[in-house]
């Protein structure tokens, strides 16, 4: 067994396989963690992000591979999901507050000019060339740490078939050719240390969105990271925070977005548009927790 631990990105990550001969894995995963914590960040000035951002409409701008392919990713999830789920929310997300790393408590309120959003905010060209067409800007957030932590584990299961499991921050991707099962406890909303369900599991990935952790005031307001993609307001829900867990990481971490936000009915039926298998755990300011599985509910409390 071989494993790795670090903080980047504002994560913790924890990397865990049954061993390869590939001695330079951890080297290599760092460097690509640290790249994308410097390069992809919105809050990081002049990185390769910025430098999209900063594109004037029309102007078409070249980047890497890397980012060409999650943000392609992220705008097909913009288009499957009717706008729910964005990744063209930077300016929104200041506007509410949100305007630096957290951890912080307080913001105040800045006015941003912010123009309606078109069908298509980026047409993405050959040779990973991307053409702007409005002045809406990009904050991959989570779906960029969920594309990163499931291009790590396809690597890494390569190199070491036998099991592994790649963790940044409860957003996980695990793998076992049949002898290893990971059990793998969901947390209590409010209260990390507890749990409030546990899985046992081979193969898959998990993700959870939790509106209490990244929440703040502003002018008195009560605010959090969860916005809505066709309106860019905060989304108003009772329910605190969404587990899914099925077979692709990206998938998981926009699932658990619309989870806040379409009904129980509606939700499944974007699961079977997709012909996604999966499960999801969802936690409500009520008390109540309960399991959704094939349009079936388990209550849990």
């Amino acid at each position: 067994m071989d494993t790795l631990s670090l903080n980047t990105m504002n994560t913790n990550f924890y990397i865990e396989i049954a061993g390869t001969q590939k001695m330079d894995w951890k080297d290599k995963v760092v460097k690509w963690l640290q790249h994308v914590a410097r390069d992809w960040s919105r809050f990081e000035p002049n990185n390769e992000l910025n430098q999209i951002n900063q594109l004037k409409v029309g102007e078409i701008g070249r980047i890497s591979p890397a980012l060409y392919d999650c943000l392609k990713a992220a705008d097909n999830y913009y288009t499957l999901t009717n706008n729910i789920f964005s990744p063209y929310l930077k300016l929104h997300l200041e506007q509410h507050g949100y305007d630096r790393s957290f951890p912080f408590q307080e913001s105040t309120y800045k006015e941003i000019q912010i123009e309606k959003k078109t069908n298509k905010p980026f047409l993405f060209l050959d040779h990973n060339e991307v053409l702007k067409t409005d002045n809406q800007l990009i904050d991959l957030g989570g779906f960029a740490k969920g594309y990163v932590v499931e291009k790590i584990a396809d690597w890494l299961r390569q190199v070491s078939p036998e099991y592994g499991i790649v963790d940044g921050g409860g957003d996980m991707k695990m793998w076992s050719s049949g002898k290893k099962t990971w059990t793998i406890g969901i947390a209590h909303p409010f209260h990390i240390h507890e749990e409030i369900s546990s899985i046992r599991i081979q193969n898959g990935a998990i993700a959870t969105s939790n509106r209490i952790f990244r929440s703040w005031k502003q002018q008195g307001k009560e605010k959090h990271h969860l916005l809505d993609g066709r309106t860019g307001e905060v989304i108003i829900s009772p329910i605190l925070q969404t587990t899914i867990i099925t077979n692709s990481l990206c998938q998981a971490e926009v699932a658990t977005k619309l989870a806040f936000l379409l009904n129980e009915q509606e939700l499944q039926v974007w699961f079977d548009k997709l012909q996604m298998p999966c499960a999801c755990l969802i936690a409500k300011d009520d008390g109540s927790i309960y399991w959704l599985k094939g349009g079936e509910k388990l209550d849990v409390i």
